[in-house]
This record gives C-alpha cells, structure tokens and sequence, in this order.
C-alpha cells in the first residue's frame, strides 16, 4: 500500500528534502568531509584554491609538491617523500641553521638534536633555500630526477605574493629562512627529556614539571608518545612526539607536533575530540592558547 506523500513529485521532494536535513543533523554534513588540502596555501597547483597563493601553471596537481607514489626518497623522515632534503642540520640548498639554543635561556632545560626528522621535510619549502618545484619524480612520464632539480628546482613558472620566480619563498610569515631562533624550537626534547614508556604507562615522567605529561602507546611496535587533546586513544587533534630514528633521542618536539599541513582551518577532528583545526595549519584552534596549554603548565 502506498503512502500518501509518496503519490505526488512535489511531496516527494519536500520529504526527501526533509530527510536529507535530517541525516545532516544527525551525521554532519557531507562537504565538512571534503574540506582539506586543496582549499589551504598548500595547495600549490594551477587548479581551483584560494586566491592570491603561492601557485605554479605547469601542472594542476596538489600532492606532488611533497608526496610522489613511485620514486620517493627512502631516507626521507616523511611517507612518500617527493623532494630533496637536506643532512642533520644543513639546510637543502646549503649553508646551515640557527636554533633556539644560541640564546642561550635558562629555561631550556632539554637536549636539542640537529635540525631534522619531519621538521627537515617541512623546512625543505619552509627555509626558503630551494625552489617549491624541486621534486623528485615530476607529474608525467619520464620525470624521475634524483636532486629535484636541485635548489632551482624544475623552472616551473610561479605567481604569488610571496614566492619568486625561481619559485622559492622569498617573504611573509611562511617563510622561516635558516635563523630558527625566533620560533619555537624543534627536535628539543619534551618537558625536559627523561620520559619513557611500556605498553599503556608513561614509566618515567618528565624531568621538569612545567609540563603536561605525555600519553604513550605501542603501535606498530614502536612505542610512540603524544600530548592528549581530548577523546579516547591517539587521535588526528593529538600532538605527537617524535623519536630520532639515530641518536634515541625521544619524545621530541618537532614541527609537525603542533603543525599538520594537510588539514583547513576549522576542518572538524575526530568527532569524540570536538575539536576544529586552526589557523597556519594548527591541529586544534589556538583560541585560549590551548595549543599552548596542552603542553605547558602555566
């Protein structure tokens, strides 16, 4: 037997329309699910972004500038990797780092490590020493190029307020250059350093008490550590902690701790978090410092 609002079109469509407002309610709607790399600055192609990037004409794909599926450097601390990276502590295109250290702050308390790990894969756009399009195997066949291209890169044609021609960062916020020790420092080991873990349990605390103690947990074999920022188990919002694949330096502070380049502004985190990514690729929204507060006591 049919229903009454099913026998006519228009009726049909109100109840639809209704039911789809109603699955949107309950699930959230679709398009927050689409959100992500192609609406941010990093989105580096020709294609459809925000207005005024930093963008190339020569090809409209997004993840190539740091991500390749053939041809990746093994080396790289990064899945995939697509672009030349400097030695510990030397920059891509040459010359060499200042960190946090040279200061000189009492308050540094933990061991600081050469620059490298994820922090290098960031840098290697970030310190401006080579071009945006150095990457190992370039959209198309035949473009599998060990150096990238070198500091040059592959002599894409770039637009933007920020980039030059030879398609390197050349000014604005983004660009960190080699002088780190005006930002918050990397490979530095957390709270201290001293922390370790087994299984579930952090078995050894942070040597200074400023600080929040991590999370840690085994997952594929390793034991990895992360700042809790609400929700059950390691989730997207978390910071995480890195260990030095040499040296066993670890938990350590690195760039993408704070930072996750493939996420927009407001982009919802995992639902139980009810956390919103923020601005400059933040894994939760700074209002009220809670980047700040999730690791510092203060």
């Amino acid at each position: 037997m049919k229903m009454a609002w099913l026998s006519g079109r228009g009726r049909w469509g109100a109840a639809s329309a209704g039911l789809l407002a109603a699955l949107i309610l309950t699930f959230g709607a679709p398009a927050q699910a689409q959100v992500g790399i192609a609406t941010t600055k990093h989105n580096l192609g020709s294609g459809p972004g925000l207005a005024g990037r930093n963008q190339t004409t020569d090809t409209a794909e997004i993840c190539v500038f740091c991500h390749t599926p053939h041809g990746a450097d093994t080396a790289a601390p990064a899945p995939l990797w697509n672009k030349r990276l400097g030695s510990p502590g030397v920059p891509a295109g040459g010359g060499s780092y200042t960190t946090y250290d040279t200061l000189q702050t009492p308050s540094l308390d933990g061991t600081i490590a050469p620059v490298g790990s994820i922090s290098m894969a960031c840098l290697s756009c970030h310190d401006g020493t080579q071009a945006m399009d150095n990457i190992i195997n370039a959209p198309g066949s035949g473009g599998l190029l060990a150096d990238g291209g070198g500091n040059d890169g592959r002599a894409f044609t770039w637009t933007g307020s920020t980039v030059n021609a030879a398609g390197r960062l050349s000014s604005g916020v983004a660009l960190l250059g080699t002088d780190l020790s005006n930002d918050h420092p990397i490979g530095i080991q957390y709270c201290g350093g001293g922390v370790t873990g087994s299984g579930t349990t952090v078995t050894a605390n942070c040597k200074d008490g400023d600080f929040v103690t991590p999370q840690t947990a085994v997952i594929n074999s390793n034991q990895i550590f992360w700042i809790d920022t609400g929700g059950d188990g390691k989730q997207r919002t978390d910071l995480p902690l890195y260990t030095r694949a040499t040296g066993g330096l670890g938990p350590m502070v690195e760039c993408a701790s704070c930072h996750d380049p493939h996420v927009s502004k407001d982009q919802p985190g995992p639902a139980s978090t009810g956390k919103v990514a923020g601005d400059t690729f933040l894994r939760i929204s700074n209002a009220s410092s809670a980047v700040c507060t999730a690791c510092h006591v203060k």
